[in-house]
């Protein structure tokens, strides 16, 4: 991280940085972007803290419908660095670019998913390429799988022991991604969903497949879905039927003598 720094630094001159310098909001510390207003002693402030604080920081006067139209100037000259750089980001832009780098940089801190699921809170925050770790370390109470890769873009894992007196929740761990796989029986139909934990527009990437084969190998079951983002109700995902569901003559086909359900898992890219 620190050599990532060191090379964003390194493309500002002395004369960007001075600027940059200028735009430095007293509250949060980033780089003011238009609208920027003044508080009666002419103190310049954020836009985002302008609306959390009553009064200036600074100098305790209220702050004035003016806005500092000269500062504004400067920074459509100037070039933004992420304010994610902290978390790794090195990237770059103007003024009229940096808003939509902002809004899907890869770097933007996240709460942990445990928060979203059943297993309490968490007050970690971080990015995704620090989830698994964190996963692995801070919740080991919860079930983890890792899958290795069998072909390209193709992951496996075998789940046995299933029974419809409990539902079987994991995370899962593929090279760089993480899942949550959720397979239970409600009102006497098995369902199992794939959930990806990151940002939603990369859930769509990836697909998964359950294969049952029944106890004499002479039958067996191949169902495939899109997975699901984190944010999706799985209430709404069971009644759409986007996501794998065995009836209950259908779970018994498989299922062996013990009532016991096994199926390989797979997921791989769209």
């Amino acid at each position: 991280m620190l050599r990532i720094a060191f090379n964003m630094w390194s493309q500002f001159n002395s004369v960007e940085q001075s600027l940059l310098n200028q735009l430095e909001c007293p509250v949060c510390m980033e780089y003011m972007r238009p609208p920027i207003t003044l508080c009666a002693n002419g103190h310049n402030i954020c836009n985002t803290c302008k609306q959390k604080l009553p009064h200036c920081p600074t100098c305790r006067q209220q702050f004035l419908n003016t806005r500092n139209v000269a500062l504004e100037k400067v920074a459509t000259d100037v070039k933004y660095p992420c304010t994610y750089r902290k978390y790794g980001c090195s990237e770059i832009y103007s003024f009229d670019l940096i808003g939509g780098h902002l809004e899907k940089c890869q770097f933007i801190p996240q709460p942990c998913p445990v928060n979203k699921l059943e297993f309490g809170t968490c007050t970690w925050s971080g990015i995704w390429s620090s989830m698994s770790s964190h996963l692995s370390q801070a919740h080991t109470n919860v079930r983890m799988d890792y899958l290795s890769q069998i072909f390209f873009g193709h992951y496996h894992i075998q789940i046995r022991g299933f029974t419809p007196a409990r539902k079987r929740c994991q995370f899962i761990f593929t090279r760089f991604s993480v899942f949550y796989s959720r397979s239970e029986i409600k009102n006497g139909i098995f369902y199992s969903v794939m959930q990806y934990i990151g940002p939603p527009a990369k859930a769509v990437k990836y697909g998964y497949r359950l294969k049952f084969v029944n106890k004499e190998g002479t039958e067996d079951l191949a169902v495939s879905h899109r997975v699901r983002c984190l944010d999706d109700d799985l209430s709404e995902v069971h009644n759409s039927g986007n996501c794998v569901k065995l009836y209950p003559e259908q779970f018994n086909r498989f299922a062996n003598e013990r009532s016991e359900l096994a199926f390989w898992l797979e997921i791989f890219y769209l």
